[in-house]
């Protein structure tokens, strides 16, 4: 297994990715911050100059009454209204320049947060049905939209404090080593005892970085759990025992995240303290050296700003590695997402015309922990542009058959047949476009009722209508403020339980497919809002394929078949009046709901 020095290198490696197509702007932003660098040394030229030639003295004075020996008087060999000239036009230039780094830097770390994002929800969309049982929404929300901002916003910083300081700490190290090269050379025996001591506390906070990370996502899962469940929690009175267990988690979130800060808050004080070292004991041999010298106050004053000014310039990037740390920290949850398993698609035939037959042979599918298969040995035939309808008790395996004939579960045995070619050779997407699916978990989207019933396909206003029509929802479409356009709120919160099932029943008639699926579909309906729907249904009937599961044998008295399941077998067949007559499991099922 590999260590975390290691995955952070693999991971810098794979966020790089992101950044590689826009580094011509960040090499335009290392020319900008190059310019404003070189103006740096040009503070002590400055400060020599100033201290140098910029005083006068009197060439003889009385000091207490006694005479002080002529001084020389130096030469000022220019005007000192230069002065707020060269240092406004030195800053103007500076903030242009460095202006324009930062601007060009922001720009390539945008972009690369949008390709990122763009990457990870690609990959989301193509992921294996079973990710989407072990991964929450809110999770996956953090990863696609919070994780890769907060990953290139911190490793956009540093690579700011590197440019903006570092460029100009080159170019003051150039100048010192001109000054005087020997006391430069001596000023750098700190170097090694600080990257020491960086190198540790990075060790620290890498590892409190992984704990806080790890702790943050349980604790967006709590958070979930309860905007998701809310009902739940309200109804069983549970509030109490929500935010205790929130408050567990936020607790390890903030141990974590102080341990973390801590770690950080180490790397300046602490680097500091070995730099002050150094700093005194160069300041002490400038002084030792300029009196040996007999060197003047604006050679020392030069020599000491640059120190100054270096020694300030390397502060600021002693903290860029902890930024760094925590961002590929951040950035390896986004990988992991990145690298889930893609939906195995290994079809790549298509579907010319669908007249729409099924036929199920001896297919076998298991359910991971499960203690038996949920289907077994299952024999089934669906005719084209007839109505099947599917009933049996929860579990027996009737929702299992759509998830299979869906592509959603692979089976370990047998095969389905659709128009007699085998599913597996077919694309998924090709697959799935020959079906209509109303699921018994509504699915909705935030945005307008015209979005959600064309969903994914070109608006078309008779369509609308007609779909709203017939789901029993145009009248109700018409009351709305905006109509067609108005938003329904996230997973159709502002409607009732029955018109949401009604828009996503609209949704599927839009689509138009040749196979209709309709798991529970009208569960959420009162009787006249049901009949309106089998009625808009019957219509259809001889014109499409419709699959009708329900547990409301009311809405399948009209199917041209009825298969009854049981333990993932086909257990009974006929019509409605046929299998009530027979007597078995189909007719104690109608007696009891009569």
């Amino acid at each position: 297994m590999p260590n975390k020095t290691t995955t952070l290198k693999t991971t810098a490696s794979r966020v790089f990715r992101f950044i590689r197509p826009h580094q011509h702007r960040i090499w335009l932003s290392v020319l900008a911050y190059m310019v404003a660098a070189c103006t740096e040394p040009l503070i002590p030229a400055i400060v020599k100059i100033g201290l140098g030639e910029g005083f006068s003295v009197p060439t003889a004075s009385r000091i207490g009454g006694l005479n002080v020996p002529n001084i020389e008087v130096p030469t000022v060999s220019f005007s000192i209204w230069w002065v707020p000239v060269v240092l406004v036009g030195l800053f103007a230039v500076r903030g242009l320049f460095g202006f324009l780094g930062q601007y060009l830097l922001n720009w390539s770390i945008a972009r690369s947060v949008t390709d990122m994002r763009s990457a990870l929800l690609d990959a989301l969309l193509k992921a294996d049905a079973q990710v989407y049982t072990r991964l929450q929404p809110g999770t996956a929300v953090t990863k696609v939209v919070n994780d890769p901002l907060q990953v290139m916003q911190m490793l956009g910083g540093s690579v700011m404090t590197v440019l903006r300081d570092g460029l100009p700490a080159i170019a003051m190290l150039a100048s010192l080593f001109y000054m005087n090269w020997q006391l430069t050379l001596l000023s750098l025996v700190t170097t090694p005892a600080m990257t020491f001591v960086v190198k540790k506390i990075n060790a620290r906070v890498r590892k409190m970085g992984n704990r806080a990370y790890d702790a943050s996502m349980k604790l967006v899962d709590k958070v979930d759990d309860i905007t998701r469940a809310w009902r739940v929690v309200r109804s069983f009175n549970a509030a109490d025992y929500e935010r205790q267990r929130f408050a567990e988690r936020a607790h390890e979130v903030q141990v974590n995240t102080l341990k973390t800060a801590a770690a950080n808050a180490m790397t300046q004080p602490i680097s500091q303290l070995i730099a002050s070292v150094g700093l005194s004991i160069i300041v002490s041999l400038a002084l030792l050296q300029s009196r040996q010298l007999h060197t003047g106050p604006g050679e020392f004053g030069a020599f000491i700003t640059a120190l100054l000014l270096f020694a300030s310039r390397l502060r600021h990037l002693t903290d860029v590695a902890q930024p760094i740390t925590n961002a590929l920290v951040i950035a390896r949850g986004s990988m992991e997402l990145l690298d889930t398993a893609p939906e195995h698609d290994l079809g790549g035939g298509s579907v010319a015309h669908c007249e729409g037959e099924i036929r199920v042979e001896k297919l076998q599918l298991s359910y991971p922990g499960a203690e038996r298969p949920a289907l077994q040995d299952l024999d089934l035939l669906i005719p084209a542009n007839k109505t099947t309808a599917l009933a049996g008790s929860s579990g027996a395996g009737k929702s299992s058959i759509v998830q299979v004939l869906l592509g959603f579960a692979e089976p370990e045995k047998g095969r389905i047949l659709l128009d007699g070619v085998d599913i597996t050779t077919l694309k998924k997407s090709e697959l799935r476009r020959q079906f209509a699916v109303v699921s018994q978990d509504i699915v909705l989207f935030d945005t307008s009722v015209a979005d959600n019933v064309a969903y994914g396909q070109p608006h078309d206003a008779a369509r609308l209508e007609q779909a709203l029509r017939a789901a029993h929802l145009w009248n109700f479409v018409q009351t709305l403020p905006q109509g067609l356009d108005t938003t329904i709120g996230a997973n159709g919160s502002k409607l009732s339980g029955g018109q949401r099932q009604r828009v996503a029943i609209a949704r599927a008639l839009y689509k138009d497919a040749p196979i209709w699926v309709f798991d529970e579909a009208t569960s959420a309906l009162d009787s006249a809002s049901e009949r309106a729907v089998q009625q808009a249904l019957e219509q259809w009937q001889g014109r499409k394929t419709l699959i009708v599961i329900a547990h409301r044998l009311s809405t399948v008295r009209g199917a041209d078949c009825i298969h009854v399941l049981a333990d993932g077998r086909v257990i009974e067949s006929g019509t409605y009046a046929e299998l009530v007559a027979h007597g078995g499991v189909f007719a104690n099922m109608a007696a009891v709901q009569h």
